[in-house]
């Protein structure tokens, strides 16, 4: 019977007895426990309910060098990305958690580095034991609350030899003696060990800040989980298993100077006491601190090495829970924008829009709440998607590699005194030297100079526009402003959203993207709908048809 099977059957058979092996393994070694494995289970198929604190996630972010192409903090606030982050995030730890974040906020430029991404996407996707098995080690190494390791990483360690000696002799040396005496001469001596045991809690609550000691805590647990993870021999993530192994076998010294304190931390820290007592902490610590000061590069790359294979489970575990489908990009060289059906990750039972952009920019007009600025996060969001794990959420997705700068919300500074305007025009100077790079910009602009008049708006939004245009970008510039459609037809296209106005539904939205330029306003129609007094809404109608003849 068995020579009868076609390759593929008998492949997948092959496949799913290695799967079992693995898993038997793992259970073996790390005793697995069948509750979490419910959990990680029922989690992978569903959202991972848990507080996050960005201003911790983005930790590692700020301490690692910024890239070229760096998303700066105007376009991931403009485009709601903290929440679009929440909606990816499935990691258990805090490596998981902060290199997602850190690999959002620096999209690729290499298609081959953005395939191999999704390569182990897919695998985790389809390989079960794998996939559980990882998600079982970084659940038991769990998050690291206070960011104590990456602090501890980032301080200027104290090396102190005369201390270790010190606390080596204080914690180790001397309370064996005592007891020793105790035993085998007098029972009285045991007060000289409470006495001791006393200075030695002293010196821990004088030397806690220093030594850091919950960052080597941590340290231990991701030594610990990087050997699990290096046991499991898959070929889907040999890279990221010999990687790993490569630099434990440059740490080594760490592992074995960590390994007491592992055993103080141990079943929810039940031996803490006895750390204190024996100076467990500090004498590990002031043992480890010059090699601790020379593998911090080492423990960087073994913190992102783990991070990403963790950031990639969490993108596995989005896209198998999607509703809405999700393509594989298509990058093409020339300065293009083609989205199909097209739709916003945090907007549920979200219209679908499509868009063409080649060559011209594009002014978007519209009512207020008809979508302009959703659609406009829309594209920078599926962008950045696209460059960073290779999926969009629509049906087609071909565009080149664009260099992400955005100016959508700008805000007051008031601490630094600057108005609105100054804040807008400071957003978009961002935009302008971006030119300068190699990569074409995509640079959504929404309202663009609301904070002046309507005479300087118009023209420096034209000329703005105009001079957007003759670089590689792809502008897209929602507006209130229809006067841009004479002064830009000839350099732009012109698309719009619209409502629809019942006198007893009120108003309501199809948010489909139409072509052509918004005949319609609806801003005095809101405040009708909204019961403002009767008198404040006729004198507007008569205002208005007084300033331009538009009613």
């Amino acid at each position: 019977m068995k020579q009868g099977l076609s390759p593929p059957v008998h492949e997948r058979r092959k496949r799913l007895t290695k799967e079992v092996k693995l898993i038997k393994k793992l259970k073996d070694n790390l005793f697995i426990n069948k509750g979490i494995i419910k959990v990680i289970r029922r989690e992978y198929k569903g959202d991972i309910e848990k507080t996050r604190a960005h201003k911790d996630i983005r930790k590692l972010f700020d301490m690692m060098g910024k890239g070229e192409y760096t998303l700066d903090d105007q376009t991931w606030d403009d485009l709601d990305m903290d929440k679009v982050y929440d909606k990816l995030d499935r990691s258990y730890s805090s490596l998981g958690e902060a290199t997602l974040y850190s690999m959002l906020r620096n999209p690729l430029m290499d298609e081959k580095e953005l395939k191999n991404r999704d390569k182990l996407i897919e695998a985790f996707k389809d390989n079960e034991a794998t996939r559980e098995a990882l998600q079982y080690i970084f659940f038991s190494l769990n998050r690291d609350r206070r960011n104590a390791f990456l602090n501890m990483i980032e301080s200027d360690l104290t090396i102190n030899r005369f201390k270790y000696y010190l606390y080596t002799f204080l914690g180790k040396i001397l309370p064996v003696i005592i007891i020793l005496l105790a035993i085998f001469i007098d029972k009285k001596l045991m007060a000289a060990l409470v006495a001791v045991s006393m200075l030695n809690m002293f010196i821990n609550n004088n030397e806690r800040n220093t030594i850091k000691s919950y960052g080597i805590f941590y340290l231990r647990s991701i030594i610990k989980a990087a050997k699990n993870i290096s046991g499991i021999r898959n070929k889907d993530i040999i890279d990221y298993t010999d990687k790993i192994a490569y630099i434990l076998n440059n740490i080594k010294e760490l592992d074995r100077g960590t390994r007491l304190i592992g055993f103080a931390n141990m079943w929810g820290g039940l031996f803490e006491s006895l750390s204190v007592i024996f100076l467990i902490e500090e004498s590990a610590y002031y043992a480890i601190s010059s090699v601790l000061k020379g593998k911090k590069q080492y423990l960087m790359e073994l913190y992102c090495t783990m991070g990403e294979l963790e950031a990639l489970l969490s993108i596995s575990g989005y896209q198998f829970n999607l509703r809405y489908q999700c393509v594989k990009p298509r990058f093409v060289q020339e300065t293009a924008l083609n989205i199909t059906e097209g739709v916003h990750p945090l907007i549920d039972d979200a219209v679908p829009n499509s868009i063409n952009i080649d060559g011209k920019g594009i002014v978007l007009t519209g009512t207020n709440m008809s979508g302009k600025s959703t659609f406009l996060r829309m594209l920078g969001v599926n962008m950045l998607l696209a460059q960073t794990f290779y999926f969009a959420l629509a049906k087609g997705y071909e565009a080149c590699f664009f260099n992400i700068v955005t100016s959508i919300s700008p805000n007051d500074d008031l601490v630094k005194g600057k108005s609105y305007y100054m804040a807008e025009a400071e957003s978009i100077l961002r935009i302008i030297k971006a030119l300068e790079k190699k990569a074409p910009v995509f640079c959504p602009i929404d309202e663009i100079f609301r904070g002046t008049n309507p005479i300087e708006r118009i023209s420096l939004s034209a000329e703005i526009l105009i001079y957007l245009s003759q670089g590689r970008t792809i502008s897209i510039a929602a507006t209130h402003d229809r006067e841009l459609a004479d002064i830009l037809k000839d350099i732009y296209e012109f698309y719009y959203f619209s409502e629809i106005v019942d006198s007893s539904k009120g108003l309501s939205f199809d948010y489909k993207l139409k072509k052509g330029v918004s005949q319609t306003r609806n801003a005095i129609k809101l405040l009708q709908h909204m019961n403002y007094p009767k008198a404040i809404i006729d004198n507007s109608y008569r205002r208005a048809e007084k300033i331009d003849g538009f009613i």
